[in-house]
């Protein structure tokens, strides 16, 4: 047992290494080696050599690997870089990718609220269509919170378009609430 994860350590470690490379093809075969064989642990990494690398191919076939996650382990990465300042300008793919690949982020929503407040119009969508297709719906005291929260930012808010989105967002959770 031991072994396994000393092994396991190792080919994260490897594959770690090369998606930080700074050559294009070992970035490229890292991205491609995490759909075969990824764990939650080379996500951050993934995020790194898919939004930061430079290489246009890095991020195309990053994302082809971020819309396919099937490991639901990987939703508190993705939860780190929504909520970090590290991918702020990727937040929308981000949030895209939560949802494309089908992941349960249903136990998260008062993260989606606040990362959706402070994001921009694209990430909101993304985000709202992530509540959209949570099928359990929500405790009323979590709809509660989050409309709140909603409520707050919108008294600051200038931009006509993102009144309208949090404001949609808002009237979605409350149509969610679970009494």
């Amino acid at each position: 047992m031991i072994n396994v994860m000393v092994e396991d350590n190792k080919k994260n470690l490897a594959l770690q290494k090369d998606l930080l490379s700074g050559n294009k093809d070992q970035v490229i075969r890292g991205i491609k080696e995490v759909a075969k064989s990824g764990t939650p642990a080379v996500v951050h990494h993934l995020l790194l050599a898919t939004f930061k690398s430079g290489f246009p191919e890095a991020l195309e076939e990053g994302k082809k690997v971020l819309f396919n996650i099937k490991d639901q382990n990987a939703v508190g990465e993705l939860f780190n870089a929504l909520k970090g300042e590290d991918f702020v300008e990727y937040r929308a793919d981000i949030a895209a990718s939560i949802w494309e690949a089908g992941l349960n982020a249903e136990d998260r929503l008062i993260d989606l609220v606040e990362i959706a407040v402070q994001s921009d119009y694209m990430t909101i969508v993304e985000i709202t269509t992530i509540v959209e297709n949570i099928e359990s719906g929500f405790p009323y005291e979590e709809v509660t919170e989050a409309s709140l929260i909603i409520n707050e930012h919108l008294q600051d808010q200038e931009d006509e378009s993102r009144i309208a989105l949090l404001s949609s967002l808002a009237e979605t959770l409350n149509s969610m609430a679970a009494e």
